[in-house]
């Protein structure tokens, strides 16, 4: 029993980690695209630990980015970790499948909401198309890497409803 526990945890957090690192490569390509690498995370960064209302007062500095990722990457590891229990759960009874795909459903809302609620500002500076697509991006890595080691399909999610 214990030994499943330690498997579920660390497999959590490898996914969860997986999709972090799958949104800082995204946000690593928009940044560079708009030809200010590393803007994202410094901005978020700001925000979260210095308050920053401004974006034109943002410094980008490799402490505030480095920061961010950490919280960033104990965040997605501890959802790592929740849709982990849940395949481990799923494999059990196949009708687990569909509250994964609502935590996935309620994560990408809650992530947008967040921003919305908590800062804003930030939406006029950080599309929300360039959030939603991150966190697609990050559900479908760690849905990928999920299915792959619980050796399920997309049909069984599909129809696990039923």
């Amino acid at each position: 029993m214990m030994t499943d526990r330690v498997g579920i945890l660390y497999e959590g957090i490898l996914v969860g980690l997986a999709g972090a690192a799958a949104v800082a490569v995204w946000f690593l390509l928009y940044d560079l695209a708009a030809g200010t690498p590393f803007r994202t995370p410094a901005l978020l960064g700001a925000a979260l630990f210095k308050g920053l209302r401004d974006p034109a007062a943002l410094t980008i500095t490799p402490a505030l980015v480095l920061k961010y990722s950490a919280v960033h990457g104990l965040a997605f590891a501890a959802f790592g970790v929740a849709a982990a229990g849940l395949f481990a759960l799923a494999d059990r009874d196949r009708h687990v499948l569909f509250a994964v795909f609502m935590l996935f459903c309620c994560f990408e809302v809650a992530a947008l909401a967040a921003v919305m609620i908590l800062a804003s500002w930030l939406l006029h500076t950080l599309q929300p198309w360039a959030i939603l697509g991150a966190n697609l991006v990050a559900a479908i890595v760690m849905l990928g890497l999920l299915f792959r080691d619980h050796h399920m399909s997309l049909n069984e999610v599909l129809t696990s409803g039923e």
